[in-house]
């Protein structure tokens, strides 16, 4: 679906503007020809009604049915006026009102003449006078001052709306450098220039909205750097009591086997339980801690086979099948690639261990072919109805997620109907 581009703010506001200005100059270019005409008009029914006037004072008894004087016809009744006009124009009701009609008198000539007739009333009397023009009875100063008249108003047109259009242009420009000036310094905004005070915008509006910005991503800033802190702090300080656990189980695995101790089995079970959780916190400490590392860039990377990685992480977390009616099906293929060992444990290890801690019955499926990593898990009809997160949407994925993000791997994360589907493409080298 193609979407039409939308007009700048700018640009609607000024094509705004301008609409309006021509609006306004061609209403007052109409509103000028009207008055032009409507005093040619009142010049036109004042000499009618000078022609009635000099018609009562010249004639003598008996009156003529139909006289001319100076072109005008004047008569005191509607029918003693010629054929043309009474074929032109209904016999007018009120007095003093200029009726007025143009004729096309030659088609190919394309010559036009105008009839005019007005009823007036003097002492009185009524009379009907009307009048013929054409381009010939015309006084050439008529039609000189009514070109000049339009030629004016066109020329006044065209310069106003320039006038107009450079006035909104230059208008526009001086309100949108402080904006073009809050965009550049917001998109420039880090956490190190977000302690500076803000630039003067020139207008209060654009100022207040500059400080809004700040606080805002002040804010924002702020809340980063305490969860990153508390991720840093906490993971650090988890090491310590974790490494202690660890170090201590081996001890007593040493132990046992050194003086072949045998200890009962509920005993083992419960020793058992603790090195698994001991195990699941110092991977879940080792991501955190990567997750905050600042540059990813930097790290060390070393050559490597990504087939024997996936086995001896397998091998290292086979504990969480323990007594499940699980079938895990391992496919890989030899594949040496050269990067950070430690990102690829860290991720590919989250996502096997996922599988494995959250599928109680079912299948899982392991299949690798050079950079590519596939890891699904398939549960059975008991496990459908149990929590999303409980089928593989652990915090383990989240975190693995954003570590490929990190590194620029390729992470796909699809849900199934009877499990979970997560794949990843190592990158050809350590960006």
């Amino acid at each position: 679906m193609r979407f039409k581009r939308q007009l700048s703010l700018k640009l609607s506001i000024a094509l705004t503007f301008l609409l309006l200005g021509v609006v306004i100059v061609v209403g007052y270019s109409m509103l000028s020809i009207n008055f032009f005409f409507k005093g040619m008009d009142n010049i036109i029914s004042a000499t009618m009604e000078n022609v009635a006037k000099t018609y009562i004072e010249s004639t003598v008894q008996p009156k003529n049915p139909s006289t001319k004087i100076e072109s005008y016809t004047v008569t005191e009744s509607w029918q003693e006026q010629p054929e043309t006009i009474k074929s032109l124009f209904k016999e007018p009701k009120e007095f003093g009102v200029l009726h007025k009609k143009r004729v096309r008198k030659d088609q190919q000539k394309r010559t036009r003449v105008m009839f005019f007739l007005i009823k007036l009333q003097i002492k009185k009397q009524t009379f009907y006078v009307s009048r013929e023009f054409n381009g010939r009875d015309a006084s050439p100063l008529v039609g000189k001052n009514a070109r000049e008249n339009r030629q004016l108003i066109i020329v006044l047109s065209i310069v106003i709306t320039a006038a107009l259009a450079l006035l909104i242009w230059l208008l526009m420009k001086w309100l949108s450098q402080p904006v073009s000036r809050l965009t550049s310094w917001t998109k420039s905004l880090t956490p190190e220039t977000l302690k500076l005070t803000p630039p003067n915008f020139s207008y209060p509006e654009l100022n207040d909205m500059a400080a809004l910005v700040k606080a805002s991503l002040s804010s924002v800033n702020e809340s980063m750097e305490r969860e990153q802190r508390f991720l840093r702090y906490t993971s650090h300080e988890l090491r310590t009591p974790i490494s202690v656990i660890r170090n201590n189980i081996e001890l007593m695995h040493k132990i046992q086997q050194k003086h072949q101790i045998s200890l009962p089995d509920k005993q083992l079970e419960i020793i058992d339980r603790i090195d698994r959780a001991s195990l699941n916190m110092q991977h879940l400490c080792e991501t955190l801690l990567w997750l905050n590392k600042d540059n990813l860039e930097q790290l060390p990377s070393q050559p490597f086979d990504v087939a024997d990685l996936i086995h001896h992480l397998v091998d290292e977390m086979r504990y969480l099948l323990k007594n499940k009616p699980v079938t895990m099906t391992l496919d890989t293929h030899s594949y040496s690639v050269t990067h950070s060992m430690m990102a690829a444990r860290i991720i590919i290890g989250n996502l096997i261990r996922n599988a494995f801690q959250h599928t109680w019955e079912g299948t899982i499926l392991i299949k690798q072919h050079g950079t590519e990593i596939i890891v699904s898990n398939h549960c059975s009809q008991f496990n459908q109805d149990t929590p999303s997160d409980a089928q593989g949407f652990g915090l383990g994925l989240q975190l693995t997620e954003q570590l490929c993000e990190k590194l620029h791997w390729q992470y796909d994360n699809q849900t199934q109907l009877d499990g979970h589907k997560a794949v990843i493409t190592i990158s050809a080298q350590l960006r």
